[in-house]
């Protein structure tokens, strides 16, 4: 039989208001009568009832976490921040999928009303304030990589078009002139970003971006691209992918067709995963700032929640996108060697490594 919060209140001779107000950490009890219920809790092995707990604070301590998909390295590393995040704020996650449709959203929604005390949405689609517009926030919910934010959501961006414009820049200190660009899905905000900021800076240096090669983010896309430029009797001198699996999948099928990398063509990604790294050779790329985006995200998140229903929170959109930070290897630059690094300023010059 499960111990109840009356059987604690029984044994340490307090009202289980009392028992109430310890166990929610509220103020207004002795030392003795808390030391009382602890004493009792601890001996009973009482267990709070999450639920209980909520009815009687208003607050469930769960933040939900809503991503596009969660197939992959970056959402993992993502939800790895957001989790540590969490666990500094004392808060727990829920983690759902929208399966890479924003459409979903309403239906997730519905399934965590009550549930939570926050929600982190990321929600990287260019047409995500048409449908966010007809969601009803009825907690506080911030938005990650959404093109703008809608009502008191907040959107917390990277600077996508900045890094996509490291990449150019960095192909036009190495002598690149004829570049290729892999790009990500026609509906992906982040995606579109990255194609404006590689087509611009490329314009403004001089390069010829002599194409963009349809992609949807997978490895395999970035194989078939790969494949397609190693069969071209001009082969253009580098290739910006706009994500990582694209570029890893890129170098496997350059290497499957014996064309060097980067003495012959040189690739960069987007999004340092883990495995950016350990590709053959160490893959150049930008990285993000996740874990500044996910503290940002809780942060305003855990004022938000505390300020419920005594002042409006913050509103409007960010206005500066968080900088992200090139990193150099070796598929770009034969210089580049590991694991000598020097200290980079993001957003303005590079790390090697």
């Amino acid at each position: 039989m499960a111990i109840s919060i009356r059987d604690v209140a029984k044994l340490a001779g307090v009202s289980t208001a009392t028992v109430s107000r310890v166990i929610n950490g509220s103020d207004g009890v002795t030392g003795a009568a808390r030391e009382a219920v602890l004493r009792a809790a601890r001996e009973l092995k009482y267990v709070p009832h999450a639920a209980a707990r909520a009815l009687s604070t208003g607050r469930t301590r769960t933040i939900a976490v809503l991503l596009p998909d969660m197939h992959g390295a970056f959402f993992s590393e993502l939800i790895r921040e957001l989790d540590q995040c969490a666990h500094a704020h004392g808060q727990s996650l829920l983690v759902a999928s929208l399966h890479g449709r924003l459409t979903e959203a309403p239906k997730v929604f519905a399934l965590i009303h009550g549930q939570v005390d926050g929600v982190i949405l990321m929600a990287p689609f260019v047409d995500a304030d048409r449908h966010l517009a007809q969601l009803q926030f009825t907690v506080p919910t911030v938005l990650l990589n959404a093109p703008d934010s809608v009502g008191d959501a907040p959107a917390i961006t990277i600077d996508n078009a900045g890094g996509a414009s490291q990449v150019a820049q960095h192909f036009a200190q190495l002598g690149y002139k004829d570049v290729v660009h892999i790009a990500g899905p026609a509906d992906n905000f982040d995606a579109v970003e990255r194609a404006r900021g590689f087509h611009a800076a490329a314009r403004r240096l001089g390069m010829t971006v002599q194409r963009d090669i349809k992609g949807n983010y997978s490895e395999e896309a970035g194989r078939e691209a790969g494949t397609y430029l190693a069969g071209r009797a001009r082969r253009s001198r580098a290739v910006f992918a706009a994500n990582d699996n694209m570029a890893v999948g890129c170098l496997e099928a350059l290497a499957a067709a014996g064309v060097a990398v980067p003495d012959e063509v040189a690739v960069a990604g987007f999004d340092d995963i883990p495995i950016a790294r350990f590709a053959t050779p160490p893959l150049t790329t930008v990285r993000p700032p996740v874990a500044q985006q996910g503290l940002e995200a809780f942060e305003w998140l855990v004022t938000a929640i505390n300020r419920q229903g005594r002042t409006r929170t913050r509103p409007g959109p960010r206005t500066q996108p968080l900088p992200t930070t090139l990193i150099v290897r070796g598929s770009t630059d034969p210089a580049a060697v590991l694991p000598n690094a020097r200290a980079g300023v993001p957003g303005v010059g590079p790390v090697r490594m």
